[in-house]
């Protein structure tokens, strides 16, 4: 039987661990943590962008539960549809001198900003040093955030549970402001975002779903008849097949998870591989999805969008803006985007210094 919970409203909350606003922000007990954004905005002229911000919080040392020292990187990209064109940076700072930190209402990192407005209503600002590119947005929602696995505990492993995090995503956030590419100010009219926030392996925790071996295949989507969508191909090593699992809430947030293996499948489509001329690294960029409820195509808006983040992280993965056709309950239907694969050339641990 599928693995399946419907739920709606007001009993979406009554059944979830998370306590909001203040789970927006990051969680001291915990070694590492993520805050991450992604979007297709468009500007008033025309031109179609997206981004990726994502805040890192990492732990190294610990004594009687508390962190000896904190970290605290980010990565930041554009990506220019009509350009075809890809900006990233990125940075990695410490709580030493107020470089850094975190408090119930914001997020900060150097030139990099997440304020927790209200529940629903956020911050962001991207402002990296000696660049031609820039971010000011503000992101709001009017529906509710989406839990992965029971009580938002999502398992990432189905054959090894232990492998597991604490994770909610926020769909459909609206997005209104400002982006700067290549020296030119846009005013951005339309555009939606999605928000995921993950953090996992408590002090002395073992195993670690960011270990050097483990890697993934990870797909948002949002469609165009209200549903959101997540696939997630999982590898604990190199040598391990994937695991893959999914959730899909469809406009009127009945929720359906796949949790169980061969309930949802996410295959590479060989002729869609890509390498890159940076990195040496090829990857998959092309992928069919299958679910109980139909399937989805899914192809990159452009091949180069390949994220370094060696000095911040320590590893190489690509993220981009994807579009998607395929059937939900047997109607044709079309989706947007994000694509995240890590993992395809061997990294340090991302807490190594």
């Amino acid at each position: 039987m599928k693995s399946k919970f419907i739920l709606f409203g007001f009993f979406l909350f009554t059944f979830l661990s998370f306590k909001f606003p203040e789970d927006h922000s990051f969680h001291s007990k915990f070694g590492l943590e993520w805050v991450y954004f992604v979007g297709h905005l468009q500007s008033e002229s025309g031109e179609e962008f997206g981004y990726e911000l994502s805040f890192f919080r990492l732990s190294v040392g610990e004594k009687n539960g508390i962190s000896k020292l904190e970290i605290f990187p980010v990565h930041f990209a554009i990506s220019s549809v009509k350009d075809k064109k890809h900006k990233s940076f990125e940075t990695r700072q410490r709580s030493i001198g107020n470089l850094a930190g975190y408090s119930t209402q914001r997020i900060y990192s150097g030139e990099y900003l997440f304020e927790i407005l209200n529940e629903k209503k956020f911050h962001i600002a991207a402002n990296p040093k000696f660049s031609k590119e820039g971010l000011d947005l503000i992101l709001e929602s009017k529906g509710s955030p989406l839990p992965h696995g029971k009580n938002g505990i999502s398992i990432k492993s189905p054959k090894n549970p232990s492998i597991f995090s604490h994770y909610y995503s926020y769909p459909r956030l609206e997005s209104r402001g400002t982006l700067i590419f290549l020296n030119k100010t846009y005013k951005i009219s339309t555009g939606e975002s999605w928000m995921d926030h993950e953090w996992s392996q408590e002090f002395n925790s073992n195993p670690s779903i960011v270990s050097g071996d483990t890697s993934w295949d990870w797909l948002c989507l949002s469609s165009d008849d209200g549903s959101d969508f997540v696939s997630f191909n999982f590898r604990s090593s190199k040598l391990s097949d994937s695991e893959s699992t999914g959730i899909f809430r469809n406009r009127f947030g009945g929720i359906e998870r796949y949790e169980k293996l061969g309930e949802l499948t996410m295959n590479a489509i060989e002729s869609g591989n890509w390498k890159s001329q940076k990195s040496g690294i090829t990857y998959p960029l092309h992928w069919k999805i299958v679910f109980p409820k139909g399937f989805w195509i899914v192809r990159p808006m452009f091949n180069e969008q390949e994220f370094d983040g060696m000095e911040s992280t320590g590893n190489v993965y690509w993220e981009g803006m994807v579009k998607a056709e395929g059937e939900i309950d047997g109607k044709k239907r079309t989706a947007k985007g994000y694509l995240e694969l890590k993992g395809y050339v061997n990294s340090s641990k991302w807490w190594k210094l």
